[in-house]
């Protein structure tokens, strides 16, 4: 039970880290997605609306891959080139 208990502390202190904004913590995953995917955008400001969708989507699997940890799923995600759309 007390194993329970801090898992679901530990998962609600990364959702309260989560936000809409880009994080400068995903700056060189974001590089590195947009290079082994020739990800190449018209604007800064597309660059952004794919930067925030991928951002949404990479905090989308890391919740679901926790939860799969915790048996809550039986499979888990990962980033694939669909993840900044």
């Amino acid at each position: 039970m007390t194993n329970i208990f801090f898992l679901f502390i530990t998962f609600g202190l990364f959702l309260s880290h989560c936000s809409s904004k880009p994080t400068s913590s995903l700056d060189e995953a974001w590089k590195l997605f947009k290079n082994l995917h020739n990800k190449e955008y018209n604007s800064i400001n597309d660059e952004q609306l794919r930067r925030n969708i991928w951002e949404e989507n990479v905090r989308m699997i890391q919740k679901h891959n926790f939860e799969s940890d915790l048996g809550i799923h039986t499979f888990t995600m990962k980033v694939n080139q669909f993840a900044d759309l």
